[in-house]
């Protein structure tokens, strides 16, 4: 009876441990106050190809800095390892280090210009919270304190040793861009291989792996290598130290090839390559390390550039690229260059249109498209690329909300012509101009080195624009607009409105449609400012001078009344709403055009307006002659009584 009530409870043990299982850890840990100077142990780590191999270690000394909770363990690799190279090189960061078949740590840091056999390794301890902050991720905000004091007071020439950033399909000035870019985060820019096609081995991911933090992936490659250090079901940890310590992230991690560790008095470094297959996500990305999940794969944004010449397609290039907002910017403009340059194989002039497409949730209707024509005497490869740039910077930095990139097309198309002309000339051809007319006028455009070509434009004038000089302004999309009058109607607007507000967009849509709807460089634009008329005069008192005081006083009290009821019940208009409309049209050319000029022209008051100001003046002139002989008429009656 007692053998079975122990059976029962020895299955059911059984029963719990499989079912909370997670909460054990899969590895064996050592505390780091278990640790002392001279044990010795094993790392694992990949030194060629995907196979994990032990190297020996000796633990040297515990550097203790609990004030700051970044103790590093110092140890020293002992005995020979694979190949001509002895000692730690960039990329074995994350490798696992284990005394008595139990984990410490994993290498984080070293020392360049040294001997390359003393490391340090960050505890796994303080790696194991990067899973606690995981967890947190998804319910709160988190708090980075324990995580970004990341300077270390071990010596100046400290060094992570992580791996450079691998680059495959960049090269040249796209390279020394992304370089650049990059140099901020103390990333080292290396070219690699390129991504390894062949399918990655299908065994659970193990401590020691080689594995890749990939940000772009498809044609070009851009990813960094490193070691696995623990897994526990779905969650791992790798590195030993930050990757880019930017705290919540989503990176793309697939395992990686090595071709071969490359010495270097300063550092030496593990050549690899990422495999094309992906394992899962990176979440965390801290002072102790990375965190993340296998199996759960984070939003990406694909980037598709197309490259045709006079019509003729050139090159097509496929890319996925992490939806980060800080680092797509940098990562797709360096893309996008390598693609140009790639494609036309040369750096000089030409012409070129530019089509932007771009979905994202938070975008107007999940999509804005932007079309714009470039010229340039020296790089029309990089010149044709500022729409895309500023278009997408515009998108990922703009203050008022997130959006969320689904999809991105580019497409350009490149010429050697010179579609480039210089507004000459211009002159109205209306003899004599009214309101409601249409504005005839005749633009001439210098070509460069291929003559002149004349357009006539129209622009129709309002039925109710004021009479009187006006200036018509004609500019070239890329000049840019010239500098405008100041009109009299607007500066009675800022007088009259008794608010402050702040100048510029309040809106996200704002932005985006004051970037979409701005000239285009090939747009020829015409505008013109009329007169104004000053505002009408007021007679301080309206009172007639037999009228009784306390009548007039009566009536001036119902009139402010009224007044201010109307006021009351009027919707209130913002300054936009009170401005005049403008009078002005774009037009489409086949080049891009420079150069802006201005005219005066009197617009005259129309006949109708004339004949009517007339009869109201004859009018006028009657009824005060009515009331003249009415008042004299009067005052004869009062001198006979």
């Amino acid at each position: 009876m007692f053998k079975k009530i122990r059976k029962v409870l020895f299955l059911a043990l059984i029963g719990l441990i499989l079912i909370n299982g997670p909460v054990f850890a899969a590895t064996d840990i050592m505390p780091l106050n278990r640790v002392k100077a001279g044990m010795t142990g094993y790392g694992k780590t990949v030194f060629s190809g995907t196979e994990v191999e032990k190297f020996k270690i000796k633990v040297i000394d515990v550097l203790d800095n609990r004030s700051l909770d970044e103790d590093l363990i110092l140890i020293k690799l002992t005995g020979a390892q694979k190949g001509d190279f002895e000692g730690i090189a960039a990329g074995m960061s994350g490798s696992p280090i284990y005394v008595e078949d139990k984990l410490i740590g994993a290498i984080g840091y070293g020392w360049n210009n040294s001997d390359h056999r003393y490391g340090l390794v960050t505890p796994i301890n303080r790696m194991l919270k990067l899973l606690d902050q995981q967890a947190k991720t998804s319910n709160s905000q988190l708090d980075d304190y324990d995580f970004k004091k990341q300077e270390k007071s071990l010596g100046e020439n400290i060094i992570r040793s992580s791996s450079p950033i691998m680059v495959s399909g960049i090269d040249g000035r796209a390279l020394k861009r992304l370089e650049s870019n990059l140099e901020e985060l103390d990333l080292e820019v290396v070219p690699s291989p390129g991504i390894a096609e062949a399918k990655a081995s299908d065994k659970k991911p193990e401590a020691g792996d080689a594995i890749a933090v990939q940000l772009v992936r498809g044609d070009i490659s851009v990813a960094s290598i490193g070691t696995l250090t623990y897994v526990d079901q779905d969650d791992f940890l790798a590195f030993g130290h930050p990757f880019t310590n930017r705290g919540n992230v989503n990176y793309l991690l697939s395992r990686a090839k090595i071709n071969a560790i490359i010495p270097s008095s300063e550092q030496p470094f593990k050549l690899g390559s990422p495999y094309n297959e992906l394992l899962g996500s990176v979440t965390q990305d801290r002072g102790a390390g990375i965190a993340g999940k296998l199996g759960s794969f984070p939003r990406i944004t694909p980037l598709y550039i197309s490259i045709t010449e006079n019509g003729e397609l050139l090159k097509e290039v496929s890319l996925q690229i992490i939806n980060d907002e800080q680092l797509f910017s940098a990562l797709s403009n360096s893309s996008a260059l390598q693609a140009v340059d790639s494609a036309l194989d040369r750096v000089g002039g030409g012409t070129a249109t530019a089509k932007v497409k771009v979905m994202g949730r938070g975008l107007p209707e999940l999509q804005i498209e932007s079309t714009e024509m470039y010229y340039s005497q020296r790089d029309i490869g990089s010149m044709a690329l500022y729409d895309f740039s500023q278009l997408l910077n515009l998108i990922l930095t703009n203050p008022f909300k997130e959006i969320n990139l689904i999809d991105i097309r580019l497409e350009l198309d490149f010429n050697q012509n010179d579609q480039v002309a210089l507004i000459q000339e211009a002159k109205v051809l209306n003899e004599e101009i009214y309101p409601g007319d249409e504005l005839e006028v005749e633009v001439t455009l210098h070509r460069y080195r291929n003559g002149t070509e004349t357009k006539k434009l129209t622009l129709p004038l309002p039925e109710d624009m004021e009479p009187g000089l006006a200036t018509l302004f004609i500019d070239g999309g890329y000049t840019g607009e010239t500098m405008r009058p100041e009109t009299s109607s607007q500066l009675q607007n800022d007088l009259s409105v008794k608010e402050a507000e702040i100048e510029g967009h309040k809106s996200f849509e704002s932005m985006l449609n004051s970037y979409l709807e701005a000239p285009a460089n090939n747009d020829l634009i015409l505008q013109l400012y009329p007169a104004y008329a000053a505002p009408a005069y007021e007679e301080s008192s309206k009172t007639a001078p037999g009228e009784k005081a306390e009548h007039t006083a009566e009536k001036n009290e119902n009139k402010a009344e009224t007044k201010k009821e109307k006021e009351l019940a009027a919707p209130r208009k913002n300054k936009l709403e009170t401005e005049t409309e403008q009078i002005k049209e774009r037009f489409a050319t086949d080049y891009v055009l420079e150069g802006s000029l201005n005219l005066d022209l009197e617009v005259l008051a129309a006949k109708s307006d004339s004949n009517s100001e007339q009869n109201t003046a004859e009018n006028e002139t009657e009824v005060e002659t009515e009331k003249k002989n009415e008042k004299a008429e009067t005052t004869g009656v009062e001198t006979r009584d």
